[in-house]
């Protein structure tokens, strides 16, 4: 299969995973192999040798969220990936969105912000408190437009938000938390590289 350039510079590169003291689970198994459209989703040369998932936009990679995460998130977490971009403008790396998909519940996004570096957010929202946008819980400036291989990590804490660059501690931040614990709405969708159709947010 042919792809035009402009398809070919917004690739994207990820591993994803999420982890607690006691358990741990890779989204990146929402994607379905052998692939369901070789045209949106392949494999590529990850960190270190490893192989990598590659998508481009058009890639529609959605589950229902309880196959993947339990109705009560965990109140500490943390979240780790692995990121290459050919295009640096970014969006979201997973999303899960209510049943309307208007708000995300909880996801990571990665943005561009200038000459070589991004901003990394977390969204934390609780519909149970009638909030009906999506609520960014954390948000940190890394030194690194990802267009080469960088890992990123999120963690969770109370009230503290905790964010390391290539295995090395970077910022945090002390956050207002409620609940603790995250209680998705039972028909809620798990996306992989956006937010849905409404909220958009396809990685470049």
């Amino acid at each position: 299969i042919n792809f035009n350039n402009d398809k070919i510079s917004n690739t994207v590169y990820i591993f994803l995973i999420f982890f607690t003291d006691f358990m741990e689970s890779d989204l990146l198994t929402a994607i379905k192999i052998p692939f369901e459209d070789s045209r949106w989703q392949y494999f590529e040369n990850g960190a270190d040798g490893f192989p990598a998932m590659g998508m481009r936009p058009g890639s529609d990679i959605k589950s229902p969220y309880r196959l993947f995460l339990p109705d009560k998130f965990y109140s500490q977490f943390s979240i780790a990936f692995t990121l290459k971009l050919v295009d640096p403008i970014g969006g979201f790396l997973f999303a899960v969105v209510n049943p309307l998909e208007t708000v995300v519940e909880l996801g990571v996004s990665v943005t561009g912000a200038g000459a070589g570096q991004s901003n990394v957010s977390l969204l934390y929202t609780d519909l149970g408190t009638g909030l009906y946008t999506s609520q960014t819980l954390a948000s940190f400036r890394v030194p690194t437009s990802f267009t080469s291989w960088s890992s990123v990590g999120l963690t969770v804490r109370d009230d503290r938000v905790d964010i390391s660059f290539n295995c090395q501690p970077l910022d945090s931040m002390i956050v207002n938390r409620e609940p603790k614990e995250l209680v998705f709405d039972s028909a809620s969708t798990l996306y992989i590289g956006q937010a849905g159709p409404i909220v958009k947010g396809a990685l470049h």
